[in-house]
């Protein structure tokens, strides 16, 4: 079984600063080895087409429990 990452939050959205929207198995993207799921398909495209979304979500991720 793969992981998801951010506990299964939408990746988008946490790349945005919010970690509590829900995603759907139906839209997940695989990169560099690592799986994100996404809460439709339109944010699916924008984490794909916008720039540093993965590090955006990182550091939104990383600062939560802070």
């Amino acid at each position: 079984m793969k992981t998801i990452e951010y506990n299964g939050h939408c990746a988008f959205a946490v790349s945005t600063g919010k970690i509590d929207v829900k995603t759907n198995t139906k839209y997940t993207l695989t990169k560099n080895g690592k799986h994100y799921a996404f809460s439709n398909s339109v944010a699916k495209f924008l984490f794909k087409v916008l720039p540093n979304r993965i590090e955006k979500a990182n550091a939104t991720w990383s600062n939560k429990n802070k």
